[in-house]
């Protein structure tokens, strides 16, 4: 065989190893995702298993497909944490975090019907030492390479995220022993996200960041499980952030979506900001590449939830403590698609946290 022959041959079969590989920052699609939300007044998860199905429905009040329960809700997570669910695709886990640090981790859950049985529910808690003064804890998030949970908790004068490692092996009743993730004189931390090493976190205010020109209040940081660094911050006037900063990572296309709740910040711009994670780092004081949402529709909007490699961002709409019925879902958000707005029935129902599960079939 020629040189110009094994030549030939070797690109041949390299272009059908990288074939295969779908490229860097591609979307994996909308179909087989589904949705999970829990509904805090019958302490139940509520499934839509087929999210096309859910968003082309005609219907503005749908039923879920199944739901799920167990005692061990009722008693762990009387008050869900805002933005307290979080999936794990990989071992097919579903993370549910009350807003007093007891965590739900709840195995098979894809196949998960009625009432879960004893051996597929595992609780375990935050220890109560080194908790903020009069502290809540907020959104929780799952970086799924490292099987480690982020826990926001924002306390009356300082705020912090717990880092939960080996997540799916903590055993029943564990107390976690505090890893904390913060950066000094933040606060008002209520949103993070994660995925393959990096942490991403919203904070409401904090001390001024830069040298020459300096900047102040709300801020995105990008760190790791044991560090953020001012370098490594977008915050300023063009960046439109404000409260409540619930995030959702698109890890297909790096996207990071943020959440603002318009009628507590005061704002009248569209509530979604988006960024990409390769802003971090550039400059502080950046514009988010475009905005989604609705001024009107989504003037409340509390918590975003992303399906990570499927093409689906959803939301819930609160004021106060005080949470609703209603679940905002984009599909194929980038693209202009408007957002379908479903209320759960039985209308009683009423949300604080939602999960997207992108390899559901």
């Amino acid at each position: 065989m020629t040189l110009r022959s094994l030549l030939g041959l070797a690109a041949s079969i390299l272009i059908l190893l990288t074939g295969c590989k779908e490229p860097d920052g591609a979307s994996g699609g909308t179909s087989g995702a589904a949705l999970y939300a829990y509904d805090s007044t019958s302490s139940a998860v509520y499934v839509w298993t087929d999210l096309s199905t859910l968003y082309s429905s005609t219907a503005t009040t749908v039923a879920p497909t199944k739901q799920i329960t167990s005692s061990v809700f009722s008693s762990k997570i009387t008050s869900l944490a805002w933005g307290g669910l979080c999936f794990d695709a990989s071992h097919g886990y579903l993370y549910l975090v009350s807003d007093t640090g007891s965590i739900v981790r709840v195995g098979n859950i894809r196949s998960q019907s009625g009432t879960v049985a004893s051996y597929d529910v595992v609780s375990f808690s935050l220890s109560d030492t080194g908790r903020l003064t009069s502290s809540t804890f907020g959104q929780v998030a799952l970086d799924a390479q490292n099987d480690r949970l982020y826990i926001t908790e924002n306390g009356t004068s300082s705020t912090q995220i717990w880092v939960v490692n080996n997540a799916s092996s903590q055993v029943q009743s564990a107390s976690v022993a505090l890893q904390a993730l913060h950066y000094s004189g933040d606060t008002g931390g209520t949103g993070v996200a994660a995925a393959s090493g990096s942490v991403y976190a919203f904070l409401l205010s904090g001390d001024t960041v830069g040298s020459l020109v300096t900047y102040s209040g709300p801020r995105l940081r990008k760190g790791t499980a044991s560090a953020f660094t001012d370098a490594g911050t977008i915050i300023g006037g063009s960046t439109l952030l404000g409260k409540y900063g619930a995030l959702a990572l698109d890890t297909g296309n790096g996207y990071l979506f943020v959440g603002r709740h318009n009628a507590d910040a005061g704002a009248t711009t569209a509530p979604i900001q988006v960024f990409t994670t390769g802003m971090f780092g550039q400059a502080y004081n950046q514009a988010p590449t475009s905005t989604l949402g609705s001024t009107t529709d989504q003037a409340d909007l509390r918590v975003l939830a992303h399906a990570g490699t499927k093409d689906w961002l959803a939301g819930l709409s609160g004021q106060g403590t005080t949470a609703y019925g209603k679940i905002h879902v984009w599909k194929s958000p980038m693209g202009g698609t408007a957002a379908k707005v479903v209320a759960a029935s039985p209308t009683t129902a009423v949300f604080k946290g939602l999960a997207i599960d992108g390899n559901a079939s």
